[in-house]
């Protein structure tokens, strides 16, 4: 059964993305994906209907933190104290777009998880009808990391945050010891955050949930018209059982566009699928991590 985790709901709201070209990254994602761009500090604000991200200064490719949007005080509260009942160190937030009462947490791997709610005051994204790709649903929904320890990351997102387990990939199916790959929930939707089994830890993909097969098709047009290729799909994953199709940032960072993705109760408990090409693309080639 899922803890009592008080964690439920909550969803993915920005990451810190970190580049050594800051800006450049940034508008990248304001040609790609139709964000708006504004100085946060030294950083940059990109947002758009669904989505925000921040841009800043930092180790190429690499993420500062995932901030996660709770409901409301009283529940912030709770998560706070529930991570210190169950030993997890905490420390101060560094995420400018959420309030300073937001609630910072490690995991094994050293990314930062940041459980909070937005501040007052962020801008607000002016409207752009002329530009399609702000208008085109594209809701920042989930974030994946390659790990060298899934054992205690499992254990670490489960046991200490209180993420509800969707699918696990076995290497062995007979083996429940075997695991590969982890999904996990903070609310209906399949999964916000997962984990792959690799050599070392690093950033693996984030993605941004669509209105469906018609968004699939104006998107890959969007992309074509910038010369952006599509690297994976159009395909179906297993595990979450939504399309997707990914295309890479100057950072070489892989971005997903998904629609149909998953939706479970949750009361319910984990399921496994086998580790082959078929789990991870139901219609062709897989990206099998290494």
């Amino acid at each position: 059964m899922p803890s009592a985790s008080p964690i439920w709901p909550a969803q993915l709201d920005h990451m810190r993305l970190e580049s050594d070209a800051p800006k450049a990254l940034a508008d990248f994602y304001a040609r790609a994906l139709g964000f708006e761009v504004h100085g946060f500090g030294e950083d940059f604000l990109l947002q758009a209907p669904g989505r925000r991200q921040i841009v800043g200064k930092g180790k190429r490719g690499g993420r500062t933190y995932h901030a996660y949007r709770l409901q409301n005080a009283r529940q912030l509260a709770e998560v706070r104290a529930y991570v210190q009942a169950q030993g997890l160190a905490t420390e101060p937030s560094p995420a400018a777009a959420f309030g300073a009462d937001a609630v910072a947490v490690r995991d094994p791997d050293g990314w930062l998880n940041v459980f909070g709610l937005p501040r007052p005051g962020l801008p607000s994204p002016k409207a752009a009808n002329a530009i399609p790709a702000r208008a085109y649903e594209a809701r920042l929904q989930h974030v994946v990391v390659a790990t060298p320890n899934l054992a205690p990351m499992i254990a670490f997102y489960e046991q200490g945050l209180g993420f509800v387990a969707s699918d696990y990939v076995l290497l062995d199916e007979a083996d429940e010891g075997s695991k590969r790959v982890a999904f996990w929930r903070t609310d209906p939707e399949h999964h916000c955050f997962a984990a792959f089994q690799a050599s070392h830890s690093k950033p693996d993909h984030h993605a941004y949930e669509t209105g469906g097969w018609m968004d699939f098709r104006d998107w890959g047009d969007h992309l074509a018209n910038l010369e952006i290729p599509v690297v994976w799909g159009p395909g179906r994953h297993g595990p979450g059982n939504n399309l997707f199709f990914m295309f890479e940032d100057p950072n070489g960072d892989r971005i997903e566009l998904s629609a149909e993705l998953e939706h479970l109760p949750r009361e319910m408990g984990p399921r496994t699928w086998p580790h082959t090409e078929r789990t991870v693309n139901l219609w062709g080639a897989g990206w099998i991590r290494q």
